[in-house]
């Protein structure tokens, strides 16, 4: 798989969101302590990697960045959802990031779990806390299978909860969702992201509305345990 914009948007996304937190919501993300970050992908399917290789370059930029602008020094990607390939199940690929110098190095961990994020959470052989939660383009407000799965994240997770979506129209049916489910608190409501792709997705729609990954983003807390 050739990286494409679609895919530098995920990890440019990764970085704006580590660097608003850091910057503005220091009390809701614990890292200064820690040499270590895991995020959780939810809903992850093809257009996040079909092979670790695959995975590790459409993060690439975040690794990168985080090897040379954070004190963290190991980096874990987990992908869960239904609609990655199957092969990918309970797999695992290391790589450590050396820059050109060789002096900044991080060590990537990528593992996958190819069921729901239910399942995932009930495996308490597999499952690993995470620091924070990404669901790209995730649609929430269409798709009632993704309640339980939020449920859980604002429900029992304390970390930030980032959700992307194609347009404003979604990103606002995506808000109402979130609302209904009362989360502890809003660290920013939707609103453009500067990190979105640039090309249109070729995906008709009842509404007409044009569509581009990661357009809007939110992110919101889950509720302190």
């Amino acid at each position: 798989m050739t990286p494409t914009k679609m895919n530098e948007s995920r990890a440019t996304t990764l970085i704006a969101l580590l660097n608003r937190l850091n910057d503005a919501h220091k009390d809701d993300i614990v890292l200064e302590s820690k040499n270590s970050l895991t995020i959780h992908i939810l809903g992850a399917d093809h257009r996040e990697g079909n092979t670790g290789a695959e995975t590790f370059t459409v993060f690439r930029s975040f690794t990168r960045h985080v090897a040379n602008h954070t004190h963290i020094s190991s980096l874990s990607f987990v992908l869960v959802g239904p609609n990655l390939a199957r092969k990918l199940h309970l797999t695992r690929f290391i790589q450590k990031y050396c820059d050109p110098d060789m002096i900044n190095t991080c060590d990537v961990v990528i593992s996958y779990f190819v069921d729901s994020f239910e399942t995932y959470f009930e495996d308490k052989t597999m499952y690993c806390k995470p620091d924070l939660v990404v669901c790209f383009n995730a649609g929430i407000w269409g798709y009632d299978e993704w309640l339980p799965t939020i449920k859980i994240v604002l429900n029992e997770l304390c970390v930030p909860l980032l959700i992307t979506s194609y347009n404003e129209h979604e990103a606002g049916d995506d808000e109402d969702t979130l609302d209904e489910l009362m989360p502890a608190k809003w660290l920013w409501r939707p609103e453009q992201n500067q990190h979105g792709d640039t090309t249109l997705r070729a995906t008709s729609n009842e509404h007409g509305w044009i569509l581009r990954e990661n357009e809007y983003w939110m992110c919101l807390s889950g509720r302190s345990m």
